[in-house]
C-alpha cells in the first residue's frame, strides 16, 4: 500500500508543477463573447450578487490557496505513510490512516474546483 500512496504522490506533485505552468485562454472578452478590447465590470447589480458569483467563485484569500495545496499533499500522502510505516497491522491505525486521507482527499478535491479558472469568474470576481 505504501508503494502504490508514494507513487500517487509522485503523479499527483508532477500534474501540479504541470498544471502550475499552463497559461488560461479565457479573456475578459471571450468570458462574455464580447470583442471589445476593453470590459470592465462596474457594479454587480442592484442584489449585490448572482448565482455566478455564489457558485463559481470560493471567495478565499491567496494565502489561504496557497496554504491548501500542501494542506492537502500532507494528509492524503505524508501523514498516511508515516501512519502506515509505524504499524500497519492495527485496526485503529488503519482507521485513523482512513480518515486522515479522507478529509485530505476532500480538501484536494475542493482545491481542484476552487483553482479552476471559470470563464465567468474573470469578470465576476472582479469590479472595474
Amino acid at each position: 500500500m505504501g508503494v502504490i500512496t508514494t507513487l500517487a504522490l509522485v503523479s499527483r506533485v508532477a500534474s501540479l508543477l504541470r498544471n502550475a505552468r499552463l497559461k488560461p485562454t479565457s479573456t475578459m472578452q471571450t468570458a462574455i463573447g464580447i470583442k471589445h478590447p476593453k470590459i470592465t465590470q462596474r457594479n454587480y447589480g442592484a442584489m449585490g450578487g448572482s448565482f455566478n458569483t455564489r457558485e463559481f467563485f470560493h471567495g478565499k484569500s491567496d494565502a489561504f490557496m496557497r496554504m491548501i495545496k500542501p494542506a492537502f499533499l500532507l494528509l492524503v500522502f505524508a501523514v498516511p505513510l508515516l501512519l502506515l510505516m509505524s504499524d500497519a497491522s492495527a485496526p485503529a491505525l488503519l482507521a485513523l490512516t482512513f480518515m486522515v486521507q479522507y478529509v485530505g482527499l476532500l480538501a484536494e478535491r475542493w482545491f481542484f474546483f476552487a483553482q479552476a479558472n471559470h470563464p465567468q469568474n474573470l469578470y465576476y470576481q472582479t469590479i472595474g
